[in-house]
């Protein structure tokens, strides 16, 4: 399983070669998260110099975001906002990526496996999706409680698993009071923007992998403020109101005895995101 990494900045994060097998060319990864049982993984790319991949077959689901820069796939060239989701055992096609192109990259469900000019394999489900999100219009998501919107780009999403890909975007003075938690994890890196919350200052390039059950909350959108948030189920919001120090509460629209425990424990963290709510108590 992965850690609990709660608000580290992708700064606070060292180079490595990129895990990119049978590329040619040059790139730097900061590993963001992994799952050493299964080799899933969390990167953020990086290209000193153009890089370039024939086509095969990945041993994960496979995803490239483009943050700055341009990713070509197939010969359809992307800029910032495009987005590449291949399943595991899939073919995909050719991919070069720019010299100084910024690429979000994750792996699930298994390592950085790939078979060049490989058939597609017997139990491989799905196909690839290509996605333009500069040209997607931003939709506003449903909301429970007296809170203004949130809006939201769908990049992926399995209709089995219900695990999903997509750009979330609070506009300034966007706030809610209660701590949530979610019966699957929920993954963001922030793409723009800054907010601050009980665990510290959100920020452009502020990263976060949060397993189903920790309680979060107290947001603030300090300005308009975008991420990129992976899920690996559908994301039901439990919300707790009243709350006292640190975890009580009263649920509000969950039965606290009919789901998982509530995580607690402290995570992998970074003070360069600022002070926790709790700090010193």
């Amino acid at each position: 399983m992965r850690a609990h990494v709660e608000l580290i900045h992708e700064d606070d994060y060292i180079w490595h070669a990129g895990e990119l097998p049978f590329g040619e060319g040059r790139a730097l990864e900061r590993r963001l998260s992994v799952d050493e049982e299964d080799g899933s993984s969390s990167l953020s790319l990086s290209f000193p110099a153009d890089w370039g991949r024939a086509g095969g077959v990945p041993h994960a689901d496979t995803e490239f975001y483009v943050v700055s820069g341009s990713l070509l796939y197939g010969g359809r060239e992307l800029g910032p906002g495009g987005y590449v989701q291949v399943p595991k055992g899939v073919p995909m096609d050719w991919i070069k990526v720019r010299e100084g192109s910024h690429v979000l990259h994750w792996r699930e469900y298994g390592d950085c496996g790939f078979d060049p000019d490989a058939a597609r394999h017997a139990d491989a489900v799905g196909e690839v999706s290509v996605v333009d999100a500069d040209a997607m219009q931003w939709t506003a998501a449903p909301t429970v409680g007296p809170i203004t919107p949130l809006y939201i780009k769908l990049l992926h999403r399995d209709p089995k698993t219900g695990f999903y890909t997509r750009l979330i975007r609070a506009e300034q003075g966007w706030s809610d009071h209660r701590l949530a938690h979610h019966p699957c994890y929920e993954e963001f890196y922030t793409l723009g923007g800054k907010m601050a919350y009980n665990f510290g200052d959100i920020d452009d390039g502020t990263y976060c992998f949060r397993p189903a059950g920790v309680k979060h909350g107290h947001f603030v959108a300090e300005t308009t403020i975008d991420w990129i948030i992976r899920s690996d189920g559908e994301l039901i919001n439990w919300y707790t109101t009243e709350e006292w120090i640190k975890w009580g509460g009263h649920p509000e629209n969950y039965d606290e005895h009919d789901h998982a425990p509530v995580v607690s424990t402290l995570p992998v963290r970074s003070r360069s995101r600022g002070p926790w709510s709790g700090d010193g108590m």
